[in-house]
């Protein structure tokens, strides 16, 4: 038996493969899931951003190898149908014969940003954006009960932040940074959507374990609203017509302002998320009072000259 090389490297496993295989619902086939390891020092919490991301410090023993958001998803690496790890397995019964059909178009939509992907390896950063692409056409054969149009929110904004993290490593490649504008727009369309089925009965949060955004904090209610006002913002910075910029910032506006109550820290309403909300408050404020201003002076200046303004005739 030959010596192992003591002199190479051994690197430490940060996952692991799930010891029985799971069985995809919509296509039969079986596979094993790759997880985290938990504790160990293996992640060290850093600062919250502005999107209720939660940041990483990296660590001696594993760098900044670590990513916690690229395994919560779920993917049949045979036809590609994902969800989130709690309801993989229990899609719309109805609605299997069409997740089914949709196989291939999934597949190709894959092909054409990642380019020889596999879902039987472990996985870095591509198969994690990959993932949360996946997963939002995976909640359209979700029935009411999941909450399927919240966690199309969900995923849509953590894929965003993954592409935008693919855009950091990879500058030459400007289809992510593209890719990451249009999740930001996707995930503020489906809370939007979210809301107003909300308050349709149409889906409820009542059975909603964790509304994320990240896996780390439970934002609940509230982390909706701010999230609602903060992507309406951010989202408003790119739009030309100023009049319809003002209409959104008014609507952002107003859902936030929701949160205030009582305006006292609580579990469910953390001092954090109420100062992020009230500067950001502030700030619509300030931008919608400037482009007031700003459409005001526009239609001074298309007004027609008065009698008292008219050029008076020469001699």
């Amino acid at each position: 038996m030959a010596e192992e090389n003591s002199s190479e490297p051994q690197v430490e496993k940060f996952t692991f493969w799930s010891k029985s295989p799971l069985q995809c619902p919509i296509c039969g086939a079986q596979f094993k899931r790759e997880e985290m390891f938990t504790g160990g020092g293996r992640l060290i919490a850093g600062k919250l951003t502005l999107e209720l991301r939660r940041l990483y410090e990296p660590s001696k023993r594993f760098a900044d190898r670590i990513r916690p958001l690229v395994y919560p998803v779920t993917v049949c690496p045979e036809c590609y149908f994902a969800a989130l790890r709690e309801d993989f397995s229990t899609p719309d019964k109805k609605l299997l014969e069409q997740a089914k059909a949709n196989s291939d178009k999934r597949k190709l939509n894959i092909s054409r940003i990642f380019p020889g992907l596999d879902f039987n390896q472990e996985r870095v950063l591509e198969h994690g954006a990959a993932s949360y692409l996946l997963a939002v056409e995976g909640y359209s054969y979700f029935d009411k009960r999941h909450s399927p149009t919240l966690k199309k929110a969900v995923c849509s904004l953590r894929g965003a932040w993954l592409f935008g993290d693919l855009e950091i490593q990879n500058p030459d490649k400007t289809q992510f940074g593209d890719l990451q504008n249009f999740f930001y727009k996707k995930s503020l369309f489906f809370y939007q959507q979210t809301l107003e089925r909300w308050q349709r009965g149409q889906e409820s949060y009542d059975g909603v374990k964790h509304f994320g955004p990240d896996i780390d904090k439970n934002y609940g209610y509230d982390g909706v609203l701010y999230l609602v006002g903060y992507l309406t913002d951010k989202i408003s910075m790119t739009e030309t017509d100023i009049v319809k910029k003002k209409t959104d910032l008014e609507g952002g506006r107003r859902i936030i302002s929701k949160m205030f109550g009582s305006g006292k820290a609580s579990k469910d309403k953390p001092s954090a998320l109420l100062d992020m909300t009230r500067e950001l408050y502030e700030e619509m404020a300030a931008e919608i009072n400037r482009l007031e201003e700003e459409i005001a002076k526009t239609a001074n200046a298309q007004q027609p000259p008065t009698a008292d303004q008219q050029p008076k005739p020469a001699g």
